[in-house]
């Protein structure tokens, strides 16, 4: 009520009518139907705390070792106590210091903030201090730094690596258990800790021939034997969380079923979404593979639908279409002789038993196919519902079609015409789910104060569905949600358990 009261205020107050700028609107969202979160809330069930960024051993270790050299540095001062903002500056410092060393070793470091750091690559000194390093620390905090939320600093907490200071907002301890990883962290640059960006708190310059001689010392790719050793503990071991320790034993026991050195994580993703039948033994398939498949299946139903959603904004290029009419395009694509009199005969008798990352590639080879994109959608989709739970996970919102609720929909509608069928899907599975979730949005942004950002793509109106104006092309397809695979894969490797 308070932008409305605000409005009517200004209103009153007006003499005359006045000229306002042009509305500046941009086109967003890459949720055009709100799908995404059930796939995060899947993805938990088999690899919590990690994200798809946070690949590497090294990062832990540094700002581990960063936040206890705080502590050295108020034991050797002297001092009791510093202020929070000091001690955070100097963790900042320490983080930035080490991004900008592996960047000078190797530009195309596997790290964060590649970009704002380039400023830094061709400086021959860099002053840690004054406006420019404030604006470039906060940017990096919540953006581009190893703690930035987006970043390493989550699962730095719930692994383990980092402990908050009770009372003390936003300041840390490495766990003490560590001492002996950081110890030997420590000795592998030993010679050159008498530098002050090391020992003091407050402004420090630091040349660039320093920073490319600690970057060797200190490189990304050589985590040492107890660095390996205290992440798998936190990884996949005794102190993991056991959904972890399942997600992780799942990914080691799919790559030794799998028996080749040379397997990638794409060919880890498709063995641990297998049926039994495809392993060696059933008995090598663990549990958390029933899991896993559910994540594939989850994720190949989302992209499904958006790319029905991406093929409908292809349609309505050309201009405004009844549903029918979309419908009867949709169906008119496809192989009569897979249609058949009914949807429960057609899409609901499917038999089939493909792995679903098998499915999700075929899918996203055609996105940009329109006339190809509609078989591909109806066969993930046969596969989507023959797999769907009859009932749906807690934290499943019904707003956000479950596959149990779009089970329960579509075999309602069992006894339609396939273009029936699609008719139904159009309407409540993409035009009522898109139209919901970016007015939600919209509105959300509006009490927020946020950009304007228009997410509505497709409304009615008198000749049918049509674009909202300023859509003049159909963009980029959809792409499915990264499933923290990779990042497993690759610290596993690190830890030298795969």
């Amino acid at each position: 009520m308070t932008d409305l009261n605000e409005l009517l205020d200004t209103a009153r107050s007006a003499g005359e009518a006045r000229a306002v700028d042009r509305s500046k609107i941009n086109f967003g969202g890459v949720d055009p139907l709100g799908l995404r979160q059930i796939n995060f809330g899947l993805m938990d069930r088999v690899l919590p705390d990690l994200n798809n960024v946070a690949s590497h051993i090294r990062p832990y270790t540094l700002m581990a070792w960063a936040w206890r050299r705080v502590r050295h540095v108020l034991e050797r001062g002297k001092r009791q106590s510093a202020k929070p903002e000091e001690m955070r500056d100097f963790v900042d410092r320490i983080e930035a210091i080490y991004a900008w060393s592996q960047f000078l070793i190797d530009p195309r470091a596997d790290i964060p903030g590649a970009q704002a750091m380039r400023p830094m690559l061709d400086a021959k000194q860099y002053r840690f201090g004054g406006e420019e390093w404030e604006a470039r620390r906060n940017m990096r905090r919540y953006s581009t730094g190893f703690i930035s939320p987006l970043n390493y600093g989550p699962s730095l907490r719930t692994m383990g690596w980092l402990i908050p200071v009770e009372g003390a907002a936003g300041i840390f301890q490495p766990d003490a258990s560590l001492d002996p990883v950081l110890d030997a962290f420590e000795r592998g640059f030993g010679a050159e800790l008498g530098h002050e960006a090391f020992n003091r708190f407050g402004n420090v310059v630091v040349r660039r021939a320093d920073a490319e001689r600690w970057g060797k010392l200190w490189t990304m790719d050589k985590p040492r034997a107890a660095e390996a050793k205290a992440m798998f503990t936190r990884l996949g071991g005794e102190r993991a969380a056991p959904a972890r320790q399942k997600g992780v034993a799942l990914v080691q026991a799919a790559y030794a079923n799998l028996d080749d050195e040379e397997a990638t994580y794409e060919d880890i993703r498709v063995r641990m979404a297998d049926r039994a039948e495809a392993w060696d033994s059933a008995s090598d398939r663990p549990l958390a593979a029933d899991e896993w498949r559910a994540v594939q299946i989850r994720q190949l139903f989302r992209l499904a639908l958006e790319g029905m959603f991406y093929w409908t904004i292809g349609a309505l290029l050309p201009g405004p279409r009844s549903t029918t009419q979309l419908a009867r395009a949709f169906i008119g694509a496809l192989d009569k002789k897979s249609l058949a009199d009914s949807a429960e005969a057609w899409i609901l008798a499917s038999k089939d038993a493909t792995n679903p990352v098998e499915r999700l590639r075929a899918l996203q080879g055609v996105l940009r196919d329109q006339d190809q994109l509609p078989a591909a959608i109806v066969a993930a989709l046969a596969l989507c519902l023959r797999e769907a739970p009859n009932q749906g996970h807690p934290f499943e919102n019904p707003d956000r079609l479950p596959l149990s609720r779009a089970k329960r929909e579509a075999q309602g509608w069992g006894e339609l015409t396939p273009a029936g069928f699609v008719c139904h899907m159009l309407e409540i599975w993409i035009m009522a789910q898109h139209a919901y979730w970016s007015v939600g949005r919209g509105l959300a942004d509006a009490r927020n104060r946020g950009k304007t950002i228009l997410r509505l793509r497709i409304v009615m109106d008198e000749g049918g569905w049509t674009l909202t104006p300023g859509t003049t092309r159909q963009g980029n397809p959809p792409e499915p949600t990264p499933d923290r695979l990779e990042t497993a894969t690759s610290l596993l490797v690190e830890c030298r358990r795969l």
